[in-house]
């Protein structure tokens, strides 16, 4: 291999190995919990099923463990399959 070529591939590598730390991380991958909301309207709950962003009107489960998470964002899952302010 020539000198150029050598040259070439040790800095092809190098910027391979510094894509990662270049790259957001999303935040299952960094380990920390979202704090973002989607909307000003929405509260961040951590449900069975993962975080979500829970608003009056979204649908909701009746699956067991979900109506304590829901009350703990301060709303009710009703009848219909929708949330409600509790």
């Amino acid at each position: 291999m020539s000198r150029i070529r050598k040259l070439l591939a040790t800095a092809g590598i190098a910027a391979l190995l510094a894509i990662p730390a270049i790259a957001p991380q999303s935040a299952s991958a960094s380990g920390a919990q979202a704090s973002t909301t989607a909307s000003a309207s929405c509260v961040n709950a951590s449900t069975p099923g993962g975080t979500k962003c829970l608003a009056p009107g979204e649908y909701c489960s009746h699956k067991p463990g979900y109506a304590a998470a829901y009350r703990r964002a301060g709303f009710k899952c009703k009848a219909d399959g929708r949330l409600a302010d509790a």
